[in-house]
């Protein structure tokens, strides 16, 4: 599967990307082995398989630049991570950041969730530091709705009554 924004190919990675998820899969530390890019797509791809209307239970999509072949980073929805809620995620490697790919990212996950999938809402949320996250969650429309009393975490949510009266005005 493959969505488009203005910048970026949101891609689902299957066998032939091995050597894209191999470098990318985690980022931060460094590559990982071809078996372990290999597990790393058979995961997702079983996760893919357990996504149906009205439920997601992971979703992960590989983030290209137009015109390019190579991961600069992940994105997607997760609804195993926190019982009864599907929370969008975003990653872009470093080199690539600034660039309003995350809000990209965000607005097309939100855009599938509700218009494709049929989800009733959608959570957020970034480690307090994180300001750059924390403001693309607000750019597309998300709400702060708590912060976590432990650590000071900021949660976000969107519902698809929110996300349709924030389209109706663009």
């Amino acid at each position: 599967m493959e969505l488009y924004t203005k910048d970026l190919v949101l891609k689902t990675v299957a066998n032939e990307d091995i050597d894209e998820v191999a470098r990318m899969w985690d980022f931060e530390k460094g590559s990982i082995s071809l078996a372990e890019a290999q597990k790393a797509i058979d995961y997702m791809q079983g996760n893919h398989n357990q996504n149906t209307t009205g439920h997601i239970h992971h979703l992960c999509f590989a983030i290209y630049e137009k015109e390019k072949s190579s991961i600069i980073g992940w994105c997607g929805l997760d609804g195993k991570c926190s019982p009864g809620k599907v929370v969008i995620f975003y990653m872009i490697d470093k080199a690539y950041r600034n660039n309003g790919y995350a809000t990209q990212c965000a607005s097309k996950m939100l855009e599938y969730a509700f218009e494709t999938t049929g989800l009733d809402s959608v959570y957020g949320g970034c480690f307090k530091d994180n300001i750059a996250s924390y403001k693309v969650q607000v750019k597309v429309g998300m709400i702060l709705y708590e912060v976590d009393k432990e650590n000071g975490d900021p949660h976000f949510y969107i519902d698809k009554y929110i996300y349709d009266k924030i389209k109706s005005l663009r």
